[in-house]
């Protein structure tokens, strides 16, 4: 019986080995050519014409799994894209950016798979760079066009997604780009895994909130208009004339910036308030009312002034963030009509600041004028010890600076322009019982309740205008801790990078290390003004500033270009 049983097991063994042998002679003889060979509609000319268009690098493979591979994907994927656009119809336009999301997946993917080239569309990137930062200043940002059916398309938009695209078709297609970026972004390491970590964590935070359909489109929005201006700027700006030619840019667009608030402080009230066409007007969105109401001070009564930004607080901080850069050409070698117009600008942006009735943006004037001095003296010092004045101003900094503060606290007029007095004794006890709030509500979820939830968390009203006066409230119930440690070490560093390098003996007489004097200048302002103003609107110029001084460092530490800024300087 157990003969019979191994006879038997033996056949079958042999069964299948048999069996397994044809299969793979099948398979060896299964080839492409053969099935062109015995198949002769395959070999049609269709097909060269559709090998034909394969661009090199890559070439087609004909292999009998990707034959039969289209018709196994082919008809699930007709089913999903059925099932995908009747769900669309039934809940559009509520959830459009949920299903927006999978085209954005498949356009990233497109991107991906383009074949190389070996030049990148950099002339498009600059071009939307510049009109990017052009309509950040000029145009209000909650005038948009809002069609029905469609999402609300800002200017910032318009410009902001083609280039972000545009860098990332870049990247995909040329490997000398890419490697070019590669060595700019992290010219300063640290900063870049400070960023690089900040934009991961914001991504991570999207889990954390109660609205992940707005979280996601802050995300978006954020990408684009810092994470993408940090890394363009830190490409375009590797030449240093390209950095003087955009802190002139972000002078000059003040002049009109500064002649609107003129106007709008006599006639009180937004001036295109009652002239707007209808496909620029949001009913929808809160904030797009409130920006076009007038803003007077209670208790006062005094008319706010805010140009074309949302609020007076905003212009006020424009304003003192240009200080660093009109002292920088006031004190330049450079022709008389440059250094007298901006050392005539400095007042009248105080005037105009007067206007807001922001403290704000005296503080803010305040600390450049005083910091800049402090480092000008410094760097003058340093490079020309034989200057008297700069000798003069530096060992005497410490007393005018105490002089100033005694002569602030003792005059009354200047005291309430710096301070405030009952009538911004509101704002500030607002500001204090803020912050209080928030450290009680990050006790309880120290990682943050998601992008835009800092307002919920606080306890605001859905559908309300929240306004926070503290950007370090709104960084660090949104994402965390950690994530307000994240973003205040990205800016620390860029300033410590920035004196780092333009004090140091080896490039105090370059022309990127005079450069970098007023960008940093211009952050510190900005980290004081963020403690008191908690909006974000101006954020993607400090990003730009950030990419500046990156680009900067990059050109110093890099013999060759500093070679050729020396001799361009």
């Amino acid at each position: 019986m157990s003969t019979f049983r191994n006879q038997g097991a033996h056949s079958s063994r042999a069964v299948w080995g048999r069996a397994s042998d044809l299969v793979a002679a099948l398979r060896q003889r299964l080839t492409w050519a053969w099935i062109r060979e015995y198949l002769p509609w395959v070999n049609s000319a269709s097909v060269r014409r559709r090998a034909a268009v394969v661009l090199p690098p890559y070439r087609r493979v004909y292999t009998v799994r990707r034959a039969i591979l289209p018709f196994l994907v082919f008809p699930p994927l007709c089913l999903g894209c059925l099932i995908y656009g009747f769900f669309f119809g039934l809940n559009a336009p509520y959830l459009i950016v949920q299903f927006a999301a999978p085209i954005g997946v498949l356009a990233l993917l497109s991107i991906w798979a383009l074949p190389d080239r070996r030049a990148a569309p950099t002339a498009g990137i600059e071009f939307c760079f510049l009109a990017f930062v052009v309509l950040l200043i000029l145009w209000p940002d909650y005038l948009a066009i809002a069609l029905p059916g469609l999402p609300w398309i800002t200017s910032l938009r318009l410009v902001g997604l083609p280039m972000a695209g545009l860098l990332l078709i870049s990247l995909s297609v040329s490997q000398s780009f890419s490697a070019e970026v590669a060595r700019s972004v992290t010219a300063i390491k640290p900063l870049w895994y400070a960023l690089c970590g900040f934009w991961t964590l914001q991504c991570v935070s999207i889990l954390f909130s109660h609205a992940p359909a707005f979280s996601v489109n802050l995300v978006v929005t954020y990408a684009i208009n810092w994470t993408s201006v940090f890394v363009v700027s830190c490409l375009i700006f590797r030449r240093p004339e390209f950095v003087e030619r955009y802190m002139a840019l972000l002078c000059l667009l003040g002049a009109p910036i500064c002649l609107v608030t003129f106007l709008e402080f006599r006639a009180q009230h937004i001036l295109w308030a009652q002239h707007l066409p209808p496909f620029l007007e949001n009913p929808s969105d809160p904030t797009f009312f409130h920006s076009l109401e007038p803003v007077f001070r209670p208790g006062t009564n005094v008319y706010r002034a805010k140009a074309t930004f949302k609020t007076p607080l905003v212009l006020a901080e424009y304003l003192g963030m240009l200080t660093p850069f009109l002292l920088f050409f006031a004190t330049s070698r450079r022709s008389l009509s440059i250094r007298v117009g901006a050392a005539l600008m400095i007042p009248v942006c105080f005037v105009v600041i007067r206007m807001t009735d922001a403290r704000l943006g005296l503080v803010a004037m305040l600390v450049s004028i005083l910091v800049y001095g402090l480092a000008w003296s410094y760097r003058e010092w340093r490079s020309r010890p034989q200057n008297l004045l700069s000798t003069a101003i530096l060992f005497a900094s410490p007393a005018a600076f105490m002089a100033g503060l005694g002569v602030v606290f003792a005059s009354h007029s200047l005291n309430m322009m710096v301070f405030g007095g009952e009538a911004q004794a509101s704002s500030t006890a607002a500001r204090q019982g803020q912050l209080g709030m928030a450290l009680d509500q990050v006790a309880h979820q120290p990682w943050g309740y998601g992008p835009g939830q800092s307002g919920g968390a606080m306890g605001y009203g859905e559908g309300s205008f929240i306004t926070i006066d503290n950007y370090f409230i709104s960084l660090i119930l949104d994402y965390g801790v950690i994530g307000a440690l994240l973003w205040y070490s990205a800016f620390f560093i860029g300033i410590y990078s920035a004196v780092r390098y333009a004090f140091g003996e080896k490039y105090v007489a370059r022309r990127e290390a005079q450069l970098l004097m007023p960008l940093g200048v211009a952050l510190c302002a900005f980290l004081v003004v963020k403690w008191v103003h908690g909006q974000y609107d101006l954020h993607a110029t400090e990003y730009m500033m950030l990419g500046m001084i990156s680009a900067l460092v990059f050109r110093l530490r890099n013999d060759r270009a500093a070679g050729l800024a020396t001799e361009g300087s």
